[in-house]
């Protein structure tokens, strides 16, 4: 728990405000599942992508037997998220 608790992670402000606006013009226009699959989106990209550093060690991407399942976990969320949004009957 140590780890987590004591991890810092950059966002840039500029990602910030862009999903802010995309959310803001989706809700306007009526499109809450859109919002909500932008915002997963984005959460995936900030966690995954963006913070890389803190699966490198000394600039090589440190592969253990954690890393696939957390990468793996995340996308099955993201593409389970994204079919009961599309196919929900409401």
């Amino acid at each position: 728990m140590e780890t987590i608790l004591t991890t810092q992670i950059s966002i840039p402000l500029f990602q910030i405000l862009t999903l802010l606006s995309l959310t803001t013009l989706a809700l306007v226009f009526g499109y809450p599942r859109l919002a909500l699959i932008l915002n997963y989106c984005f959460l995936i990209s900030w966690a995954y992508i963006s913070n890389m550093i803190l699966f490198t060690e000394k600039g090589v991407l440190k592969i253990d037997s954690f890393t696939f399942p957390y990468i793996g976990f995340g996308f099955a969320i993201l593409l389970l998220a994204t079919m009961g949004l599309v196919y929900s009957r409401e």
